[in-house]
């Protein structure tokens, strides 16, 4: 009886007990995260090294003081490279060298093209270097020389002693570059006879003595409300002192 007894307890007695679904769960949940972060692996490996997404051509928009020829030509030791290895700071490295060039927004179209949108410094004036003409930018800086046949509507800046000095042209640009556009297409030229002294010639013939580079929002306004203002014929205004923009004088 007792071996009997015995026998009941054996080997073939032992249940299994089902596995927790949580645990089944979990284990699922692990295989298919390593899947996918191994097919993003391969998927960042085939981005940034498969020569099947190398740059091959490269199309340039945005650009007019800069030529497409030279933009391309600067840019030529992108091509070969993966598309998702080339963003702005590269491009802006290449370009570099033209002054004209502010930033650049860049786009890959897949599977090999680069697209390159040119962000220009606008012109503020054109610099008057005997028979020579350079367009120049808002920190005094020369964007690009001018054909015979290229008649921009800027002001004008003769180059003399005074304005050879970078700190007095950057002033007299840094005021050109505030004024609004309206008001900028009825200056005929810019001068300035020191740092702190810039005079503004209107298509008219009248003068700003705009003075130095503070207060430009103020003097702006100033100069727009006396503009504006009602003109007597009979004894015309021929200078505008806005120097001292809270104390203005029209004589």
């Amino acid at each position: 009886m007792a071996g009997k007894a015995g026998s009941g307890q054996g080997p073939n007695n032992v249940l299994d007990l089902p596995q927790d679904p949580g645990v089944r769960a979990k284990k699922r949940w692990i295989i298919g995260a390593s899947v996918v972060a191994g097919l993003v692996v391969v998927l960042v490996l085939v981005l940034t090294y498969s020569p099947i997404l190398a740059i091959k051509s490269i199309t340039v928009s945005g650009n007019s003081l800069v030529s497409d020829k030279t933009v391309q030509k600067a840019l030529e030791p992108l091509h070969g490279i993966p598309l998702s290895r080339v963003g702005t700071g590269r491009v802006m490295e290449l370009l570099d060298g033209q002054p004209a060039v502010k930033d650049a927004i860049v786009q890959a179209e897949a599977p090999n093209t680069l697209q390159v949108q040119v962000v220009e410094f606008v012109p503020v004036a054109v610099l008057l270097e005997g028979k020579k003409r350079s367009l120049v930018g808002p920190e005094g800086q020369l964007l690009a020389s001018l054909k015979a046949k290229d008649k921009p509507k800027l002001p004008t800046i003769r180059s003399s002693k005074v304005t050879k000095d970078p700190k007095v042209f950057s002033m007299l640009t840094k005021v050109l570059s505030e004024l609004p556009d309206k008001l900028l297409a009825n200056v005929d030229h810019a001068t300035a006879t020191s740092k702190d002294f810039v005079e503004l010639k209107l298509n008219d013939g009248q003068l700003v003595i705009w003075g130095n580079d503070q207060d430009s929002a103020l003097k702006t306004k100033v100069l727009e409300a006396l503009l504006a203002a009602p003109k007597d014929k009979k004894a015309p205004i021929k200078v505008y002192d806005i120097s001292s923009p809270q104390h203005p004088v029209a004589r």
